[in-house]
């Protein structure tokens, strides 16, 4: 994972930082600098809103030049300097006199948050990530609730790699946001999830995926969240079939690896529809599932009509198939049969094929009680869950910042 999620906003921030400066540039704080100085300042500023830029160097390098100047005119000398630096592209010299402001003793108490803002930008701009954690963690003491101020103590602690101060300011913006009722930024959620890869926190990474495919529907997140799922250590087989449904259902872009592990695992485990669904989205290395597929539906209404002679796990196995043939309510049926009788030897079975079965057929809140059924299991089995409870709410309120509807499931 790279880190454009958090370079991206910091060419934006810049035209906030000069902004910033621009009103601590203004005649409003004239009556407190000494003449020399308040004249050259008043000329630097008449040149830059003239657009003579070089006439505005030299007006606050007059300024400099004034002896007897107090701190607060230093201050003010480099707040109009920043001005100058970003209005004529000059970053380094930006950065230099923002910071210089940043460190003032001199700083009215109005104009602090937006100095150590404006310093910190530039700071993070510069790749100053010694100066800029400083900044941010005056900044942050401050409480603002501006975003450009919290994106750029986000980025200053992550590329300080202060990753708990990062997550803790990340944290902090998405509880702000949900009190305020503001829709999730997913520039935030991205934020965390670079954090979450560059600590090599899996767990922690798949939690973020999995509220960035909730809250956007983007099947770019969708095939992120089920590839690194589906080659966790110690998946069991049938959490490989879920996790392949899943791919098709939520309208995920597949990796071919991931087709064919699917594919071969349904094979494997003779859920020859699953197999018939991976070769149709080609899916290779295993044996042709239609002859396997073509003999078992002719006997499948047997099939089914035996589950009433046989045990719960029969009827859960038999509800898997179903599914993979795309006989929903048949599935459906089979699950709630196998639920009632029980003994099944893997509880989590029917309950999840029953919520599957259910929200293939537009059930939503009939599948989002079937998922909550699902107990047990280990780890995986709970983040599968999580992601078919997410694609459920999803089908049931589609999410405004859905970017592309999911597909309906694959037959």
């Amino acid at each position: 994972m790279s880190s454009n999620s958090f370079r991206a906003p910091l060419k934006a921030a810049l035209f906030a930082a000069v902004a910033s400066v621009a009103l601590m540039a203004s005649p409003a704080f004239a009556a407190s600098l000494t003449r020399g100085v308040n004249n050259a300042l008043a000329e630097a500023q008449k040149a830059t809103n003239a657009g003579d830029l070089a006439a505005a160097k030299a007006a606050v390098d007059k300024a400099r030049a004034v002896s007897g100047k107090t701190d607060y005119d230093d201050y003010m000398i480099n707040s109009v300097a920043v001005t100058v630096a970003v209005k004529s592209q000059d970053m380094p010299g930006a950065a230099t006199a923002a910071e210089a402001a940043a460190d003032s003793p001199a700083i009215p108490d109005d104009q602090k948050q937006a100095t150590l803002r404006t310093a910190l930008i530039l700071a993070n701009n510069q790749k100053h990530f010694d100066k800029s954690v400083v900044y941010a963690k005056a900044l942050a003491a401050t409480n603002p609730t501006d975003q450009t101020s919290q994106t750029a103590i986000i980025q200053a602690y992550y590329f300080h790699k202060d990753y708990a101060d990062a997550t803790a300011a990340i944290q902090k913006r998405l509880d702000a946001d949900k009190a305020a009722g503001k829709p999730v930024d997913r520039g935030t959620l991205q934020m965390m999830l670079d954090i979450k890869v560059g600590q090599k926190d899996e767990a922690g990474a798949e939690l973020v995926l999995e509220q960035l495919v909730a809250a956007f529907n983007d099947p770019a997140d969708w095939t992120q969240m089920i590839d690194v799922a589906i080659s966790s250590k110690g998946i069991r087989d049938v959490e490989v079939i879920w996790l392949g449904r899943l791919l098709f259902a939520s309208g995920a872009k597949p990796s071919q690896q991931d087709v064919d592990l699917f594919g071969s695992t349904a094979s494997r485990l003779t859920f020859f529809g699953d197999a018939q669904v991976a070769q149709q989205h080609g899916g290779k290395g295993y044996p042709d599932p239609s002859p396997r597929a073509d003999a078992d539906k002719k006997t499948i209404q047997a099939q089914i009509a035996a589950g009433a002679k046989q045990n719960g796990n029969y009827s859960a196995k038999l509800s898997e198939a179903l599914y993979s043939y795309g006989m929903y309510p048949e599935a459906e049926a089979a699950a709630k049969l196998a639920m009632t009788k029980g003994g099944a030897a893997d509880a989590t079975e029917a309950p999840m094929v029953l919520g599957q079965s259910l929200l293939a057929q537009g059930k939503y809140d009939d599948a989002l009680a079937a998922f909550g059924q699902v107990q047990g299991g280990g780890p995986a089995t709970a983040r599968i869950t999580r992601l078919w409870v997410a694609l459920a709410n999803i089908k049931k309120n589609p999410p405004a910042a859905a970017t592309t509807a999911a597909a309906a499931p694959a037959k």
